[in-house]
């Protein structure tokens, strides 16, 4: 084929890309971006198109939401100068079209694609500043011979990318990214901070070499190097910072309200039908009103529950009520009680190793989802803007200790302490990261360490906790929630949303997560987001505008999985695979005759047994089995 040349097809096996770029002399390796975007077909069912030339090569997959007929992509620029992958929507797409108009900038297409060609070529490396959206893309250009990967400020589409020997090999997700790489092994360290957070923290992945961008960054390669640099900042979280706004309870209230409003009308922008998760919460039965006031219609809601003895587990009556409230188009999907019986189906899902049982759940309401809608809204996000989170009560009282007389500092503390049974109350005041990271792990080496290698953590080469590195104590409560929204949302929450959802074909939007908004809600003083340590307060006052007062305030509930009760069950055959798979010991990573006698000792029902960890090792053997396919 041709340098400087493209293949098509429609129909082809959510947006994703894969892709190389060399500066060593060699023509990048066409085959194996092929090959490697093949495994993103899932993100794209509805297209696929790939391109190259004598130092890049892209190749595409299509999931088509806006401008069904122009955006295809990889996409040029009108003088083959640039071309451009890219996965996500940029919202401000329609403002930016029009400004760019004015200035006499000729669209051939109404894709948001082209506005990313437009405003790169126009701004150079400071574009990405202006692009407001969930995005993750790759920008080359031709003519100077340079690689441009960026992700957008929260971290909700994923990048991963791997650079060797003056080869920069990047894709949409991690499987994909493994054949592109010259040889696959584990990243030992990166399993050990797995085992204790059911999660591998950016910029490290499972796979050794390979790397996640981590959110709000910039990756730039030419013949200069490699730079990798953060594109934007939350500034606004520091107790000092001239960001914070004092304002008062009601100003606020009415600018969150205006800021969530355009950030929901923004993203109903699409071609095809958009509908919403919804569980009844405050977080998501909000989103869900304002699509109904900004449509006027019935917009399409999805919930999920649980049937025979998990029923004390199904919220789905709550999202009834929401949906009869506000009289949407329902849809619900009730699981049987043995839903994990079906575990197996996570290795498709699990592009990374997440050990958060909502995973499954979520991916089986995605494909339910599906069949109505290729888009839905969802809530992620409002805990950690709006203080929802338990742990950041005692995170405030730490702050507020010492901000009142000496005398009742010890109480103040004492309360803090006491504010609930979770690990986070006994480290007030905190003084390091490790700390308030400690508090949400699943489990510290320890715990665990009998059952690997021996010697395997000696061994390590690298930190495991080494992202802890780039964070200081978190003295406020809007530091903690800065930590939680460079760790746990991207590398947990968000991951899991993306992973489940585009295994379903189903692009998931998160209206709370408008960098505007997040970064208003973070410059608030932290009496109006907690107000008498009550979490969330200021969402739930606005709530109560759109929806009855007993919605607004119900109490949060977690998406609660029985796994526990699964990990145990004797009609659980995946630990016996688990334990005697020859391809799992030839890892060198667990010990086989411990796996074997912690299987024996869950089949006996003994609970000197942790089951939370047999069941991130099970995940992790679901992954690896995935790997492989």
């Amino acid at each position: 084929m041709p340098a400087g040349s493209r293949t098509s097809g429609t129909g082809a096996p959510m947006c994703g890309f894969a892709g190389q770029f060399r500066l060593d002399g060699k023509p990048p390796a066409w085959e194996a971006v092929e090959a490697a975007a093949k495994r993103l077909a899932l993100r794209g069912p509805d297209d696929a198109s790939s391109w190259r030339d004598e130092r890049a090569a892209l190749s595409f997959r299509r999931l088509s939401i806006l401008d069904l007929e122009g955006g295809r992509q990889p996409m040029a620029s009108e003088d083959g100068r640039f071309h451009v992958v890219f996965n996500g929507e940029i919202y401000n797409h329609p403002g930016l079209k029009h400004e760019l108009e004015a200035r006499g900038v000729c669209y051939r297409t109404r894709s948001d694609t082209e506005t990313i060609l437009h405003v790169c070529r126009r701004d150079g490396e400071n574009a990405v500043r202006r692009l407001e959206g969930m995005f993750a893309f790759a920008l080359y250009d031709a003519r100077e011979g340079r690689l441009t990967l960026a992700r957008d400020p929260l971290g909700v589409k994923p990048l991963y990318y791997h650079l060797q020997d003056n080869v920069l090999s990047f894709a949409s997700e991690l499987r994909a990214l493994a054949l592109l790489l010259p040889s696959v092994s584990l990243d030992c360290a990166s399993v050990v901070d797995y085992l204790s957070y059911g999660i591998v923290h950016a910029p490290r992945t499972a796979l050794e070499g390979a790397r996640k961008l981590p959110p709000g960054h910039q990756l730039v390669f030419d013949a200069k190097g490699l730079k990798v640099r953060r594109f934007w900042e939350l500034e606004a979280s520091k107790p000092d910072s001239k960001h914070r706004k004092e304002i008062g309870f009601e100003q606020a209230l009415g600018e969150v309200e205006s800021l969530l409003k355009r950030s929901v009308k923004s993203q109903l922008l699409s071609d095809v039908p958009v509908g919403a998760f919804l569980s009844g919460g405050v977080d998501s039965s909000l989103v869900t009103a304002l699509m109904a006031r900004e449509t006027g219609g019935k917009v399409p809601t999805f919930s999920i529950g649980f049937s025979g003895a998990r029923a004390g587990l199904d919220e789905s009556v709550h999202a009834r009520a929401v949906a009869a409230h506000l009289g949407t188009d329902h849809h619900e999907l009730v699981l049987p009680a043995g839903v994990l019986e079906g575990v197996e189906e996570l290795s498709g899902c699990l592009d990374e190793p997440i050990a958060d049982s909502a995973i499954l759940p979520t991916f089986l309401l995605a494909r339910f989802a599906r069949q109505s809608v290729k888009v839905v809204l969802s809530g992620e996000g409002a805990d950690e803007l709006f203080a929802g989170y338990n742990r950041y009560k005692a995170a405030y009282l730490s702050e507020r200790v010492g901000a009142i007389p000496g005398w009742s500092r010890g109480l103040a503390a004492f309360a803090a302490r006491r504010l609930g049974k979770g690990r986070v109350f006994q480290n007030i005041p905190y003084d390091r990261a490790s700390d308030w990271a400690r508090a949400f792990a699943h489990a510290e080496p320890p715990a665990y360490a009998s059952l690997l290698r021996p010697g395997f953590l000696d061994g390590l080469r690298e930190d495991p906790f080494d992202w802890l590195g780039s964070f200081e104590r978190p003295h406020s409560l809007g530091e903690a929630q800065v930590f939680d929204l460079k760790t746990v949302l991207p590398d947990a929450l968000l991951m899991k949303v993306d992973k489940a959802t585009m295994r379903a074909s189903l692009e998931a939007r998160v209206p709370y997560l408008d960098r505007r908004l997040v970064e208003y809600a973070f410059a608030l003083p932290p009496s109006v987001k907690m107000h008498r340590l009550k979490g969330k307060y200021l969402l739930r006052r606005l709530a109560e505008k759109y929806l009855p007062k007993a919605i607004a305030t119900r109490r949060k509930h977690g998406f609660i999985v029985p796994w526990e009760e699964w990990t145990r069950s004797p009609q659980n055959r995946l630990f016996d695979e688990m334990a005697s798979s020859e391809d799992f010991a030839a890892l060198g990573i667990f010990d086989p005759a411990a796996l074997k006698e912690r299987v024996a000792l869950l089949r006996q029902g003994s609970r000197a047994v942790d089951s939370g960890i047999a069941y991130r090792i099970a995940v992790f053997w679901l992954w690896f089995q995935g790997l492989k396919a």
